[in-house]
């Protein structure tokens, strides 16, 4: 579902702005009473109206599958264990889950630089900032 949404809206949303571009180009001014219906020199840009139009209610309706996977994320989806549950090395995964009032409990420590991945002779596959070498 999230790369049909992703796709279905990436493509739609260039549908929409690439003719506003065209139109631009074309002359036509953005704010117009009636839409540029009466300037003779916009008639051939208005087509690209009906092309935008399209677009737009297409990219609205490729929305439901992302609203379908949010709603059913929400209901059904897999729970967090932990606080870190990507393993993030970065500080601010120390922050318990959901945080609260501040964000941290107490003042985090920082051990080490955010990027310690794959350390040669390292128990884990990474080390966090917020957690002490061990010996």
């Amino acid at each position: 579902l999230g790369r049909i949404h992703f796709w279905g809206t990436f493509v739609c949303i260039n549908l929409v702005f690439m003719p506003m571009f065209i139109q631009g180009l074309g002359g036509m001014n953005r704010r117009m009473y009636d839409g540029g219906m009466q300037y003779a020199h916009n008639q051939s840009l208005l087509k690209w109206n009906v092309v935008i139009g399209m677009a737009a209610w297409t990219m609205g309706l490729f929305q439901i599958p992302f609203i379908v996977n949010f709603l059913w994320s929400i209901k059904n989806g897999k729970k967090v264990e932990n606080d870190n549950p990507w393993q993030a090395t970065t500080v601010e995964w120390s922050a318990p889950s959901p945080p609260g009032h501040g964000n941290f409990t107490v003042a985090p420590v920082v051990y080490r630089g955010p990027y310690e991945y794959s350390v040669p002779g390292a128990a884990k596959d990474f080390s966090p900032q917020f957690e002490p070498e061990r010996a």
